[in-house]
């Protein structure tokens, strides 16, 4: 046994003398002696090894004669160290002598865990997050359009979550936000006239819209043709617009029979330069509304000599369909995605379900279509006779609709009281003032709060609405003020949980705040109130209902936007440079992040097993997509499911293009980065920030040397070389795919060479050239050998459990707002035993979660 080895053996069986007992009152003299002479000289001060410093642990040891709960911390790592196989090193201990180490340490490490569980609660007091206060109003109000989270402050995070109590600070400015946003939500539902609108059907011709019209003729500002509209009969060119200035744009009723033929195409996608947009429609109020457009594709004609700019005077029949994704518009150019469809060659009209602010207006996009960008740009979809168009004939808009008259949220405001107003203020009438004040706010809180309503809370806010009429505030404005406090007081804005079990509302609160990322709804506090919510059964049909109910794409969306990084997609933009084929595409980041969400929801929703996260046989694809991952080519917008090919490279987290483009930075990829985000988010193995006096290695963008090649040489460093030979190996098998998610056998380099053929999205030509070729190969930690991203994924999933109990920690992470403890595992390991015959179906693991001990306690 070498002199290493023999250090630690002393160290371990000297703490096995102490451990077994729970306590604590063995003799410790000889153990902190050993630890002086024998660890301190590698395990101490800032330069610790591993950054393990047990001088102070020592120490204490020492005074307290046991171990304690404020080292508890130091002691799992220890604990987890030596269970792995870590410590001691050099070869470590046999299988029975790291046993009888950590099997008595364990039980005393739990014991002090669950101390301190039963005293404190495994998560600590939080309000609610920004989202979960967006959901919660829009709830609360019936609202489902208000847009609430840009205006509260971004929440804090931590474990990699938003629901961490630690992180979700409650400052002056948390306060004013939160209060802002509640009076800017509850007026905007308030109805401010005495009758309901009317509900209008309404055309807007896209030959009446200025957006439309002022592109058709040339002038100084734009002579292209790739930027101007095109006026259409059908499929034929409009000449007489076309050519002379002094032709109206529209027959407009005097003739209906060619007013339905009249339409406006253009042959690029929206943006600055050709942003077209149904602008004399402005939403007269937020709320639901149905909006159909009526449009086709065509065929425009090239130039005789330029052949990719094209001739608007010649236009033909379309020859595929197109996709067209709509927006809503709010100045200064607020877009907000409101679905897509797509045109097909005949004449269609096509409908969208919305919901819309008041003021915002209506802005098509034909995505597939490029964007032109100065100088000499070449329409990449352009073919020798031409290149494919979109037109629009109208747009309808049928709204708003009016489901009930005054809506849920005035109702719930303002109740039966006489209002009116001019259409901008709100007048409520009240003959005995603070008696309806008390009524109505008793009425809200029972609402609102998801506890009962006490009479000291009525109270409390009905003060601030007696002060408010005091101040000669209308009655309305004074019951908002009292409304407004109440949605920023402690009762709504922060949950009320104590140590050990929790009592109904809490779990209410708890399972609606995990699977709909809001408030309770009326049915499950009424099973709270009565208690119901307590049985297994009664709580297991709760959770089947909520994951059913369509307000669980939230949980879905929230979940991953911090477990996968999502909500990061448009923190970078592919370099116009290198990618100008990702360059500017919207669709296919909007397609990206849409994969990853109905993959994750198919996974609940059909109770697939765990291993799906890291290799599938289907995936969620459009056009778009399908392109872009090579798959069997078909047109249309909307993503559906996709069976995979046997060999796809595809299928899985890991190779989907959302994942691949939040772990790049635009430029180049990083197998460090991957590598450390495979290993945190899939594998649950935490990776420590690199020393400060580490520079990061910045890969070279000119593509003369691999990233590969550079890590070798940082690798050499035996200090580095601990953390990056676990991480960098799962990201050395991503290096085949590039920033945006494209698989690729060569890096793109900006060296001279010969350059790729091929035009962008923004119209210009491709300049990168070909690269040193792309290496995927690489060796686990354990030794395992793997060539590509394929073979990596077999081995991977030789530990389907890993997989799925990474899964759950972060599920329950997300759902109870505190990190697993170590007296947890127990737990986590049990609900796994009972799902691993079934390969561990995700819904069951989230059933399970929702109705396990550490979901049901604080």
């Amino acid at each position: 046994m070498s002199r290493p080895i023999h250090r630690f053996a002393f160290f371990f069986s000297f703490i096995l003398l102490c451990v077994p007992a729970s306590a604590s009152d063995i003799e410790l003299a000889p153990l902190v002696s050993r630890m002086q002479e024998s660890c301190l000289d590698c395990h101490s001060g800032a330069e610790a090894e591993g950054g393990l410093d047990l001088t102070q642990l020592a120490e204490r040891l020492e005074m307290q004669g046991k171990i304690v709960a404020e080292d508890l911390a130091i002691w799992i790592k220890i604990h987890d160290r030596v269970d792995a196989g870590e410590m001691p090193p050099e070869g470590g201990l046999e299988d029975s002598e790291r046993q009888n180490f950590v099997a008595p340490l364990r039980k005393r490490l739990v014991e002090l865990d669950r101390e301190q569980i039963e005293s404190e609660g495994r998560a600590i007091w939080r309000r609610i997050n920004r989202f979960e206060y967006e959901n919660s109003l829009r709830d609360l109000l019936h609202a489902p359009w208000l847009q609430l989270a840009t205006m509260l402050p971004e929440d804090g995070e931590l474990h990699r979550f938003n629901k961490i109590g630690e992180a979700l600070d409650v400052s002056h400015v948390n306060f004013a936000r939160y209060m802002q946003a509640a009076d800017f939500a509850m007026r905007a539902v308030m109805e401010k006239t005495q009758e309901p609108p009317e509900l209008k059907i309404k055309r807007y011709y896209a030959r009446e819209q200025a957006s439309f019209n002022r592109r058709v003729h040339f002038t100084i500002f734009n002579r292209s043709p790739e930027r101007a509209t095109f006026p259409l009969l059908g499929y034929e060119a409009d000449l007489d617009v076309l050519r002379d200035p002094e032709t109206p744009f529209t027959v407009g009723d005097s003739d209906p029979a060619k007013r339905e033929l009249e339409a406006f195409g253009v042959v690029a996608s929206s943006y600055e330069p050709i942003e077209i947009s149904f602008s004399s429609f402005v939403a007269p109020r937020a709320g639901h509304y149905k909006l159909r457009f009526k449009g086709y594709t065509f065929w425009a004609a090239g130039e005789e000599k330029k052949w990719w700019r094209p001739d608007r005077e010649k236009t033909a029949r379309g020859r595929r369909s197109e996709p067209v994704v709509i927006y809503s518009r709010a100045e200064p150019r607020q877009l907000r995605r409101l679905g897509e469809f797509d045109f097909q060659v005949e004449p269609s009209v096509q409908e969208l379900d919305v919901w819309l602010l008041k003021g915002e207006k209506i802005q098509p996009d034909a995505v597939r279509l490029f964007r032109s960008r100065p100088p000499n740009w070449h329409n990449p979809l352009a073919e020798k006779d031409g290149m494919p168009g979109v037109a629009f004939n109208w747009m309808e808009v049928e709204g708003p609709i009016i489901e009930q008259w005054p809506s849920a949220g005035h109702q719930l405001l303002l109740d039966d009281l006489e209002t009116g107003g001019d259409g901008n203020t709100n007048v409520a009438t009240s003959q005995q003032r603070m008696q309806d004040a008390r009524r109505l706010m008793r009425k809200f809180l029972g609402k609102a709060y998801t506890r009962p309503t006490e009479s000291e809370d009525v109270e409390r806010f009905v003060g601030v609405v007696e002060e408010a009429l005091g101040e000669d505030m209308p009655f309305a404005d004074a019951m908002l003020a009292g409304y407004t406090a109440a949605l920023c007081s402690p009762g709504f804005l922060c949950l009320e949980e104590h140590p050990g079990r929790l009592d109904a509302v809490a779990v209410a609160n708890r399972l609606s705040l995990f699977l709909w990322n809001s408030l309770p709804d009326s049915e499950l506090r009424q099973l709270a109130e009565s208690g119901e919510l307590n049985e297994r059964n009664v709580l297991e049909q709760q959770v089947e209902r909520m994951l059913n109910d369509e307000k669980s794409r939230r949980f879905v969306d929230a979940f991953l936007a911090y477990w996968l990084d999502l909500r990061k997609i448009n923190d970078t933009s592919p370099d116009e440079v290198l990618y100008p084929d990702y360059y500017l595409d919207d669709a296919l980041v909007d397609a990206a992040l849409e994969e990853t969400q109905l993959f994750f929801a198919e996974l609940v929703s059909e109770n697939l097993p765990a291993k799906n996260l890291i290799d599938s046989d289907f995936t969620f694809a459009n056009e778009r997509l399908a392109d872009h991952y090579g798959l069997p080519p078909f047109e249309g917008a909307r993503l559906q499911r996709v069976a995979l090919p046997e060999q796809s490279v595809r299928g899985g987290l890991l190779t989907q293009a959302s994942i691949l483009k939040v772990t790049a930075n635009g430029s180049t990829t990083s197998p460090v980065v991957r590598g450390a985000w495979i290993n945190e988010r899939i594998l649950g193995i935490d990776i420590p920030p690199p020393p400060p006096s580490v520079p990061a290695i910045e890969p070279d963008t000119r593509g003369a040397t691999t990233i590969r090649q550079q890590l070798f040489k940082h690798r050499a460093d035996e200090s580095c070389n601990v953390c990056h030979k676990v991480m960098d190996p799962a990201g050395f098998a991503l290096e085949s795919f590039d920033v945006a998610g494209g698989f690729r056998d060569t890096y793109r380099s900006l060296q001279k060479g010969d350059s790729v053929p091929g035009y962008g999205k923004n119209g210009q030509p491709f300049t990168f050239t070909h690269g040193p070729q792309v290496d995927a190969s690489g060796e686990l930690p354990d030794g395992r050998p793997f060539a590509d991203v394929a073979q990596l994924k077999r081995l991977l999933l030789a530990d389907q459990r890993k997989i799925a109990k990474n899964l759950v920690e972060k599920l329950l992470t997300y759902a109870t707002g505190a990190a697993p403890r170590f007296s947890d595992r127990e737990e986590i390991e049990e609900i796994l035993d009972r799902h691993a015959a079934h390969g561990y179906p995700v819904r069951s693991l989230i059933t399970e979660i929702a109705t396990s001990r550490l979901f049901l306690n604080k």
